[in-house]
């Protein structure tokens, strides 16, 4: 069993160093575990201690591909994707995983800040966050890394805008390849039809569209598309985890459809790899407002997604859905102490 690492409150580390400018460049994309250079969210990083780290990442002022309707404030979902980025980050240059290396994805969720949608408003300027990162449960294998959970809390302009948190695995290529060789298999990969109508996911491209039609009533098959400029990275051999995020943001959306909605709180958990070659069952369900901590009333709706391959459960996410505008959606006050009412809680 991997050891629990307990810190050395007189070993070294960076500190924080004054005049540093946490948003001037973006880091190596090889640290990210991201090919193309303009996916880079994260810009600077600099250990505060042993476990603890402090972070900027920019959001441009209309992403690609993570957009709301309208274009009035910044995609939430693009929050999850860079805390994961955070976390891959930490894992290299914070305790020394090589670059080749692999991490398995096994929780990743977040919740917006007390001023919900508002604190992401789109404003003339890019988004320059700063993320304070915590790490915790830290196990290491024969002096290397094995997992570790880390929470991060996310500020814009010294306000708090959201938090969460990622548990990740390490592995070495041996390692990998050893979980891996059984299940991969020597095929192209599997795509359903393309959806015809990419609005009732709440998108305006076909090609962007992660659902596709299922002979089964109330669900979609997977649609990971191995060229989207995006959401796929050409050196992984299964589904990527923010693909899962996007097909749940999807089937909430179609659930929902036609109001506009967005997951203001998600909660994933992913409990094995989901292959390429062969389908990937997608199941939305509303979920209880009472049974969920949501309250009796107002207008966000918890939706709960499973995704299942060759009939085995791989990934769940909850979501907690408000209206797209903001203007209506719930604000509960965010932070340590307040339930965030989904039943997995950052």
């Amino acid at each position: 069993m991997p050891a629990i690492a307990e810190p050395d409150a007189d070993g070294p580390y960076f500190h924080t160093v004054a005049g540093y400018d946490f948003h001037d460049r973006t880091v190596s994309r090889h640290l990210v575990h991201r090919s193309s250079v303009s996916e880079v969210l994260i810009t600077g990083w600099q250990s505060t201690g042993p476990y603890d780290f402090l972070l900027g990442a920019q959001w441009p002022r209309l992403h690609g591909f993570y957009r709301l309707p309208g274009d009035r404030h910044h995609d939430p979902v693009l929050m999850a994707e860079t805390v994961r980025q955070a976390a891959l980050l930490i894992g290299h240059v914070g305790f020394g995983v090589p670059r080749g290396h692999h991490f398995a994805l096994d929780e990743l969720c977040y919740s917006l800040g007390p001023d919900g949608l508002d604190g992401l408003a789109i404003a003339g300027a890019p988004a320059s966050l700063m993320l304070r990162a915590s790490c915790q449960d830290v196990r290491m294998r024969h002096g290397r890394l094995a997992s570790l959970r880390v929470h991060v809390e996310v500020e814009r302009d010294g306000r708090p805008v959201g938090r969460a948190a990622v548990q990740l695995r390490a592995l070495s290529p041996a390692a990998y390849a050893r979980l891996r060789e059984p299940a991969r298999r020597p095929a192209a990969p599997w795509l359903p039809p393309a959806c015809t109508k990419p609005q009732m996911a709440g998108r305006e491209q076909a090609a962007d569209v992660v659902l596709g039609p299922s002979p089964v009533p109330g669900s979609w098959l997977l649609r990971a598309d191995a060229g989207h400029p995006v959401l796929s990275e050409p050196t992984l051999d299964h589904v990527p985890g923010m693909v899962v995020l996007e097909a749940a943001r999807q089937a909430a959306q179609r659930l929902r459809h036609p109001d506009p909605v967005v997951p203001v709180e998600l909660v994933s958990s992913f409990s094995g790899f989901i292959e390429l070659d062969r389908p990937c069952l997608v199941r939305a369900v509303r979920e209880s407002r009472i049974a969920a901590g949501a309250g009796a009333d107002g207008p966000s709706v918890p939706v709960r997604v499973l995704l299942t391959q060759e009939g085995r459960t791989v990934a769940e996410c909850r979501l907690l859905t408000a209206p797209a505008d903001g203007g209506a959606a719930d604000r509960r006050p965010a932070g340590p102490d307040r339930d965030p009412g989904l039943p997995l809680a950052c």
